[in-house]
């Protein structure tokens, strides 16, 4: 884990391709980060040097109820093409409370 830019954050880096392959670790480190997490709310996945996103993993990280970000561009592009990128980034959250 990597502590993040906001106090008591805390970053998930995931890897690089998120595909078929990638599923079982994916699904293990998910599983593990958020068992040992005193606050699961605080985790945060990096998808900054992410460059595939494919539909199994994708569901993994919906499942996960995780934020995503940072974003790598071709990540935010895999997430608007599957039309979830507003449930997955944190970005979002975070522009729609300032106009809150």
């Amino acid at each position: 884990m990597v502590e993040g830019a906001r106090e008591g954050e805390t970053l998930i880096p995931l890897p690089q391709r998120l595909d078929t392959g990638a599923a079982a670790e994916l699904k293990a480190l998910l599983l593990e980060e958020m068992g040992v997490a005193a606050d699961p709310a605080s985790l945060r996945l990096d998808a900054s040097g992410v460059d595939y996103v494919g539909g199994l993993c994708l569901q993994l990280l919906l499942a996960s109820g995780l934020k995503v970000g940072p974003c790598s561009d071709r990540a935010e592009e895999a997430f608007t093409l599957f039309g979830v990128r507003q449930q997955l980034l944190a970005a979002m959250d975070e522009k729609e409370n300032r106009h809150d």
